[in-house]
């Protein structure tokens, strides 16, 4: 496939256009295997887990878990309602300070909740 851009092939034998500025936005806490491939563009939610040598093409939902080519969701990583707990926490702003109080409850996630107030 050729790409139309600045380049310095004077024969253009591009078919689609490629724009620079769209962006692809990946979310706090979202972990990428090897050799995971990102179309430009997409969101990748919070939390996210991509397994290594998955190709994404659509927006990834936060806190899934997706694999495969085309990646595909193969499950949230908490319950939606945990999910949605943890986005209103949006724990991945929170100082410093707070992140080294909170630490010991992160493996926890519905306990670090509850204590916070969000479930």
């Amino acid at each position: 496939m050729f790409l139309s851009h600045r380049d310095s092939v004077k024969t253009k034998l591009a078919r689609h256009r490629y724009d620079p500025r769209v962006k692809t936005v990946i979310g706090a806490d979202v972990w990428i295997g090897e050799a995971a491939l990102l179309k430009g563009g997409v969101t990748i939610g919070p939390g996210a887990v991509i397994g290594m040598g998955s190709v994404v093409t659509k927006d990834i939902e936060p806190y899934a878990i997706v694999a495969g080519n085309p990646a595909r969701t193969i499950r949230l990583r908490f319950s939606p309602q945990v999910v949605d707990a943890l986005l209103r926490m949006a724990w991945w702003k929170l100082s410093d300070e707070e992140l080294r109080r909170l630490g010991p409850l992160f493996t926890e996630p519905e306990r670090l909740l509850k204590q916070e107030g969000f479930l």
